[in-house]
């Protein structure tokens, strides 16, 4: 311990002594025994601990002296619990602070300050609440493994449960359990230094390993504060070996070396038996067990990022195979549509015309055959739209305009006239095309509402009926079809599909997609 904290204690535990043989009767020790006891334990272990993590020493020795200070002022008597809401948010410098969190504080102080906790029914609400918020915390942080805040929570859980307790012991007995709650209260917060203390001693490896569990719940950026969380040390570092510079480097771009002395200790991680990362923390932790729970957590670290990345580019390539499966299926199919329209339809179309040049009214048989003829060039002409829409030539306005015209069902569409790349122009006009032929045959619906707009950059598209609904992406349907290709140029595709309440499909595709 520094001369700095040394004196810190000293100065604190004599003022506490002064301040409880100023308040009390010597000759009660069972009144200021345990008060002193308290405030001592709160100075002394926040000056033990602030060389380790800062925030928490500094926040406990503030607690004590806020302790003390209830002691020679009634009006005083709850500040210390503002400081320790304000503890146990921020317990061993957790950075990673939600906004709610700073409004726990805020309210913490606010209720410490003013009058509120002398009122036993007052007490009783608030320590309900306060054990309903660290209960779902501490459930939180068992679900996700993140050891620091667990035991905060778990803190805050056992204070509030005590607070909560003797409220309702005052409002039973409110002159029988006074001393007895005020004991209880200062047992659980001895009870809770210790719990504090313990939770940022050196945890071994399994506490160190926990963190490679969380990284499947966590980005890559906030790792060096769970690494921080997950040994106790807010002035934790992590670099990675750059070969180019023969140096372990952080994500600010600085060179992490080994100290010549001080509190830290710089411990390496090898992979392959060539240098990969390096750890600079406190050298309390450096005893054999946490290092060698570091280099496994580094090296089970290193095995999720090339996992991950690989996996990533796995998902590239099949996202990138799909694409160019689709373009050359749409490709084959333009060729096709083509190659029909300029030989069978237009044969066909030319014998129709040299038909009709032939002077013979009122046979029977040339009626005939000019009806087939014209439903022949009908069929074929739906077919070859099936393979190629040649409506998309002006754009998704009028192929839209078209679709709706061939719908027995009343459509209402609004379209944007922006041009987009011919891939995504495919993929709009046959989920349209698909969701109005679902309509018509599945929906028994009055009316559906075609919307093709952009929002922020992106397209946005969405078919809505007013039908029976109970639609689903499954079994092979036209939905899965649609599903799949929308994803193969980028997009996503949602279908809302409750029965009795219509459906909605909505797609939308990303940014970028002007030709």
């Amino acid at each position: 311990m520094s001369w700095l904290r040394l004196l810190v204690a000293v100065v604190g535990v004599a003022g506490g002594v002064v301040v409880d043989s100023w308040a009390f009767d010597m000759d009660q020790p069972l009144q200021w025994l345990p008060d002193l006891a308290v405030g001592v334990v709160l100075i002394v272990a926040g000056a033990a601990l602030a060389a380790r993590v800062r925030g928490t020493g500094v926040r406990l020795i503030a607690t004590g002296m806020a302790w003390f200070a209830g002691t020679a002022l009634p009006e005083a008597t709850y500040w210390h619990r503002g400081v320790l809401v304000h503890l146990l948010v921020s317990y061993a410098g957790m950075r990673s602070v939600s906004r709610s969190g700073w409004l726990l504080v805020g309210v913490g102080y606010a209720a410490a300050v003013v009058p509120f906790w002398r009122d036993d029914a007052t007490s009783l609400v608030a320590g309900s609440i306060a054990l309903a918020v660290s209960a779902a915390g501490l459930h939180r942080t068992r679900r996700r493994r993140q050891h620091t805040r667990q035991v905060a929570c778990g803190v805050g859980a056992g204070l509030a449960t005590v607070v909560l307790l003797a409220a309702v012991a005052h409002l039973i007995w409110p002159v029988e359990a006074a001393l007895p709650s005020l004991l209880a209260y200062e047992a659980a917060l001895v009870v809770a230094v210790g719990a504090l203390w313990a939770g940022l001693r050196p945890a071994g490896v399994t506490a160190v390993t926990d963190l490679v569990v969380e990284l499947g719940h966590i980005r890559s950026d906030p790792l060096r504060d769970a690494l921080a969380d997950a040994l106790g040390d807010p002035a934790v570092r992590i670099g990675y070996w750059q070969a180019s510079r023969a140096a372990y480097v952080d994500d600010a771009g600085g060179v992490l070396s080994p100290p010549a002395a001080g509190p830290q200790k710089l411990t390496r991680v090898d992979r392959d038996g060539r240098p990969f990362a390096a750890l600079l923390h406190d050298a309390l932790r450096a005893d054999s067990t946490i290092a060698a729970a570091v280099a496994a957590a580094g090296r089970l670290m290193s095995a999720h990022a090339v996992l991950q990345a690989d996996i990533r580019a796995r998902v590239a390539e099949v996202s990138a195979s799909r694409r160019r499966l689709q373009l050359a299926v749409d490709e084959e199919r333009r060729r096709l549509e083509q190659r029909l329209a300029s030989t069978a339809e237009s044969r066909l179309a030319g014998m129709s015309d040299e038909l009709r040049r032939i002077p013979r009214p009122g046979d029977a048989h040339l009626a005939r055959a000019m009806d087939q003829l014209e439903r022949t060039l009908l069929d074929l002409h739906d077919a070859a739209r099936g393979l190629y829409p040649r409506e998309l030539a002006g754009g998704l306005t009028s192929a839209v305009a078209a679709l709706s015209s061939r719908c027995p069902v009343r459509v209402v569409h609004s379209v944007t006239h922006r041009r987009f790349h011919p891939e995504i122009e495919m993929a709009v006009y046959y989920l349209c095309a698909e969701a109005l032929t679902n309509v018509a045959k599945h929906a028994s619906a009055s009316a559906v509402r075609v919307e093709v707009e952009v929002r922020l950059g992106a397209l946005v598209v969405t078919v809505a009926d007013d039908g029976m609904g109970g639609a689903a992406v499954a079994g092979g349907s036209g939905l899965q079809g649609l599903l799949d290709r929308v994803e193969s140029v980028g997009g996503t595709l949602r279908v809302d599909s409750e029965p009795g309440a219509g459906t909605t499909l909505a797609a939308e595709f990303p940014p970028g997609g002007q030709p």
